[in-house]
């Protein structure tokens, strides 16, 4: 698609004491994917967000994401 508009946006991923992995992306209100399998857990937090942004331009709605802000934080030693 040559033209296309892009947008990045972060899906972070971590995986739980359980083994199961959680995707999630800040910037979209609500995405968080829990699944057994890493890799599942990411390609579908790119559905949810892909859905998201199909949705919000069909009702017309333009997305702006939240604002991210870096922070460093002392690890419990």
């Amino acid at each position: 698609m040559s033209g296309s508009k892009t947008i990045r946006l972060h899906i972070g991923l971590y995986e739980m004491p359980d083994g199961m992995y959680v995707a999630s992306c800040a910037e979209v209100p609500h995405c968080r994917i829990l699944r057994q399998n890493k890799e599942h857990a990411f390609q579908d937090a790119k559905r949810y967000i892909l859905q998201f942004l199909k949705e919000r331009q069909a009702e017309g709605r333009p997305f702006t994401p939240l604002e991210l802000r870096a922070v460093d934080f002392p690890l419990p030693e």
